[in-house]
């Protein structure tokens, strides 16, 4: 599938002229990160072949997953640089430096999404706004060595992962509205409502996934499985919209 991915992006540059000296650079690291998201895949995959393992290592999931978003940005910012214009920029120095703190925070809370998706964390607090009625459980640092915590105890995983999302969705809405407000190119503009539209729509869809967590039946695909894509997908969406962002405050 990748070498498909690859192949058409080829034809496609190639086709519409793109296909110079300057353009070697972007697509030899294009491929290299795809090789390396094959090996990696391989990894996870191989972790989930051995004894009576069913399901792959969420550590090993939540990096083929986070290497699969960069390989994915990286070849958004190389379409971006093909496809915008120079006058669709707006050089926004004084907001930089907080876009590059959401972009952290983002990644980190990609992170989390995939090792919930992993130890299939989400019907372990099936509930809202609480979890299982308390604001703070008392069993965040139940495993031992604590930093275990992190990545095996699916309640603080399940804690984490909610709490990201209200500082992104508070930092985002609050950026956004704000660099709405100060730039002038239409471009920026839009795409600064757009990243403030897709982490609300984010959040409310979190919320319903753990909800309808609840009503899993194993070997079923129902409401849960629907939401988890639609949240995953969104997720995706939302990197994008803040890797826009970025591209077009760099001038």
């Amino acid at each position: 599938m990748i070498g498909l991915v690859f192949a058409g992006g080829f034809v496609f540059f190639w086709v519409k002229g793109y296909f110079r000296k300057a353009m070697v650079g972007p697509l030899v690291s294009l491929f290299l990160l795809g090789a390396l998201q094959g090996a990696v895949g391989w990894i996870m995959v191989a972790s989930g072949l051995t004894g009576d393992a069913v399901y792959v290592k969420p550590t090993r999931l939540a990096l083929h997953f986070i290497l699969a978003l960069g390989l994915l940005s990286y070849t958004f910012w190389f379409a971006l640089q093909l496809l915008v214009p120079a006058s669709a920029k707006e050089a926004q120095p004084r907001y930089r430096p907080a876009l590059l703190c959401l972009l952290s925070l983002l990644v980190l809370q990609l992170l989390y999404g995939a090792l919930m998706a992993g130890h299939k964390a989400a019907n372990v607090a099936a509930t809202w706004p609480t979890i299982n009625g308390d604001w703070v459980p008392a069993s965040l640092f139940k495993e031992d060595p604590f930093l275990l915590n992190f990545i095996d105890n699916t309640i603080l995983v399940h804690f984490i992962h909610r709490g990201l999302a209200y500082l992104l969705a508070l930092g985002v809405l609050v950026f956004g509205t704000r660099l709405w407000r100060q730039a002038t190119s239409p471009l920026l503009r839009k795409a600064a409502l757009l990243a403030v539209a897709l982490v609300l729509g984010q959040v409310l869809l979190g919320i319903l996934t753990v909800l309808a967590s609840s009503g899993i039946q194993a070997g079923q695909w129902g409401g849960f499985e629907w939401l988890a894509q639609i949240h995953q997908l969104t997720g995706m969406l939302f990197l994008l919209s803040l890797v826009s962002l970025l591209y077009l405050m760099r001038v």
